[in-house]
């Protein structure tokens, strides 16, 4: 029986170990690479979940504003309210005209005394 060749078999183990070492360099490199995307991928979602709350609140905004017919009908009131505003207006003039003859009336009567 021959010996052993250590040399092959030193070979063989610095291969070995070399193999071994790269396959958990390569591990390392992917679950450092994964966990890197895993972050960047939780980030741009905490990012979509902040628009996507701004962009419900602007959408509700929108929804509670009055739209083009509820203006028209606050314009009507108003245009409404205006008429009326005129009509006392013009009655006031007219009371007044009134209690100024009214008030000259009685000077006069009383001077007349």
């Amino acid at each position: 029986m021959e010996g052993v060749d250590w040399g092959a078999a030193r070979l063989f183990w610095d291969v070995l170990q070399t193999g071994i070492t790269a396959a958990i360099a390569v591990y390392v490199w992917w679950t450092g690479r994964s966990r890197a995307t895993t972050d960047a991928i939780d980030r741009v979602d905490d990012r979509v979940t902040q628009v996507q709350q701004r962009l419900d609140r602007v959408e509700h905004t929108l929804e509670s504003r009055p739209g083009y017919a509820d203006l028209d009908a606050l314009r009507a009131e108003v245009a409404q309210t205006n008429r009326k505003l005129a009509e006392v207006s013009a009655q006031l003039v007219g009371t007044t005209n009134l209690l100024n003859r009214l008030h000259d009336y009685l000077l006069q009567e009383r001077r007349e005394k």
